[in-house]
This record gives structure tokens, C-alpha cells and sequence, in this order.
């Protein structure tokens, strides 16, 4: 059976352990760009609505 799956991935080009990989890689890249629009928000939300206030 893995032989005929073997042939298969050859035929079409395709590993499916590489996808997966590339795959895991994208969403740590992803989840990673999500802490960091985070934190800059946060940012924002305390130079904009925290700091405004410290004149008044």
C-alpha cells in the first residue's frame, strides 16, 4: 500500500509531508503577525485614548 501511495505523490508532483510542513510554517507565520497587529493596537490604544487624558 505505501508503494502504491509512493508512485501516487511521484505522478502527481505532490508530497504530502511537504504540504503539511509548508502548512504548520504559514500558521506560526500567521499567528505570529496576529501577536504583532495586537500589540500595536494596544499601542495605539494608549498613545490615543490614555495619553490624551494627561493634559486635561
Amino acid at each position: 500500500m505505501e508503494h502504491l501511495e509512493n508512485q501516487k505523490e511521484a505522478v502527481s508532483g505532490v508530497s504530502l509531508d511537504e504540504e503539511i510542513a509548508h502548512m504548520i510554517q504559514y500558521q506560526h507565520a500567521y499567528s505570529a503577525a496576529a501577536r504583532l497587529v495586537t500589540a500595536v493596537d494596544e499601542i495605539l490604544d494608549v498613545i490615543i485614548n490614555r495619553m490624551g487624558l494627561i493634559g486635561r
